[in-house]
Parts: structure tokens; C-alpha cells; sequence
């Protein structure tokens, strides 16, 4: 397929490896040479998978609270270099500097929407989720949630209808139900991570929801892999390029 597909969802790492805090996500996942999340790393993966344009938040931002304002901003910076990569702005909303940060940061083109990881920054969406997706219907913004429960997410988008949410890493009937039972369709899921490499996943997905709504993603892993999933699934081939490109480029305006 000679599609350039668009990666919505991953991560870089800028920080010296020494450096990072212990007992991170980012820690664990960064095991000697077998692992990399280095943009000068990652660009040469990602193009060898024929993966034009890459949205991405920094891992320095979720693993570590203290660091996510100054992640942000290093974020931001770096994008405005480098044509083919986006950021995703991180809310935290336990840091109010993060929602001053979102809101200079959504203006961007560069920034393509809200980032949020209810899980490692350790709050509850039932007792936050108020706060952030009234922030993100005000700037008609699209929000990417690494997801507790998919469930959890659908009486917010039922009352924000303004707001797209992305319950990121398809990983099963959660996440197919939660987009069928928004009353506003404005709940999308994302492929990355190793949940959609389950082996018919993907195809019945697709059989119960369509492929209008389901985003192309690596969270890093194995970029060729995370494309030859989609290539190579028993579905057609018009639902392989919505979910490789056509969704993600309607859906951000590229």
C-alpha cells in the first residue's frame, strides 16, 4: 500500500536516559538499545513504515507531574522545527499552569489538541472531568485519554458534544461499545499499543462500529508492525486507508 499513513498517537523522549526519574514508565520501557523514543530515532522508524506525520505528547510530561509544564513547553518548541510532528499539549488538572499552557498552545497549527493521562497522573476523570472537557468545549478542542475504563468517558461526551474524545489503545468490547452509545458519534478510539494485535480485533471492530472512527497509532511500539496490522487485516480496503489516513486527515483538518 503506498498510502502515507498518519501516527495520531505516540511519544518522544528528549531527556538523557541517565537522567530519567527511577521507577517510570519511561524507565521501564527504556531497556538498554532494545528500546528507543528519541525523535532522531523514531522519525527514520516511522518513515521506513511510510508514516508521513507523526502527533506525539513527550513522556516527560506523564511520567513525571513536576515536569509536565516544562515538558510542554520543550514539546512545543520542538514541533515548530520539524514539519511532519505535532504535539499534543498535556493537561494535568491538578497543575492550573497546564491549562494556561493549553490555552496559548491550542492557537498553534502545531498542536492538534488536549492530552490526558488520568492513570499515571493519579485522578479521578469522574471528579475532574467536568473541569477539563468544559476547557476543551470552549476551544472546540479534540482530547486524547489514555483511558481507565473506556465507560467512564461516555456521560462527558454525552454532555459536551463539542468536544472529540479519543479513547486511545483499542483494546476490546469497552472500547466498541463506548463508541457505539455516543449519542453525538464524537468518540473515536486509536490502534496503538499491542492490544490491537490481537489477531481479529481490528476486523470485528470494524464489523461493529465501521472504520470511520477508529485512528492509526504506534504509542512507539514497532511502527512497521502497528502499519502491517492494518494492512494485512480482513477488512477492505477503503476501511485500511480511513483508519491509516483518511480519518485522521478529516478529522485535523490536514
Amino acid at each position: 500500500m503506498k498510502i502515507n499513513a498518519i501516527d495520531t498517537h505516540c511519544h518522544i523522549h528528549y531527556t538523557p536516559v541517565e537522567t530519567l526519574a527511577p521507577i517510570t514508565l519511561s524507565d521501564v520501557m527504556q531497556e538498554g538499545p532494545y528500546y528507543t523514543a528519541y525523535w532522531n530515532t523514531l522519525s527514520q522508524i516511522e518513515k521506513a513504515a511510510k508514516i508521513s506525520t507523526v502527533f506525539a505528547s513527550p513522556f516527560e510530561a506523564l511520567t513525571d507531574r513536576a515536569n509536565t509544564v516544562q515538558a510542554n513547553e520543550d514539546m512545543f518548541k520542538l514541533v515548530q522545527d520539524i514539519p511532519n510532528l505535532y504535539q499534543w499539549v498535556v493537561i494535568d488538572p491538578q497543575n492550573e499552569s497546564t491549562f494556561e499552557q493549553a490555552d496559548r498552545m491550542l492557537k498553534s497549527k502545531k498542536c492538534v489538541g488536549i492530552k490526558l493521562h488520568p492513570v499515571l497522573h493519579k485522578y479521578s476523570i469522574e471528579e475532574q472531568g467536568e473541569k477539563i472537557f468544559s476547557f476543551a468545549e470552549k476551544h472546540s478542542a479534540i482530547v486524547q485519554i489514555h483511558p481507565e475504563k473506556a465507560a467512564d468517558y461516555i456521560t462527558f461526551a454525552d454532555s459536551f458534544p463539542n468536544v472529540t474524545f479519543i479513547i486511545a489503545h483499542l483494546g476490546g468490547p469497552l472500547h466498541i461499545n463506548a463508541i457505539k452509545n455516543a449519542k453525538h458519534r464524537n468518540v473515536y478510539t486509536d490502534t496503538s499499543g499491542k492490544a490491537s494485535l490481537k489477531n481479529m480485533l481490528i476486523e470485528y471492530a470494524v464489523s461493529q462500529i465501521g472504520s470511520d472512527r477508529i485512528l492509526f497509532g504506534t504509542d512507539t511500539y514497532a511502527a512497521s508492525s502497528q502499519r502491517g496490522r492494518i494492512e494485512y487485516a480482513m477488512i477492505s480496503q477503503q476501511d485500511k486507508e480511513n483508519i491509516l489516513f483518511n480519518n485522521a486527515k478529516r478529522l485535523f483538518g490536514l
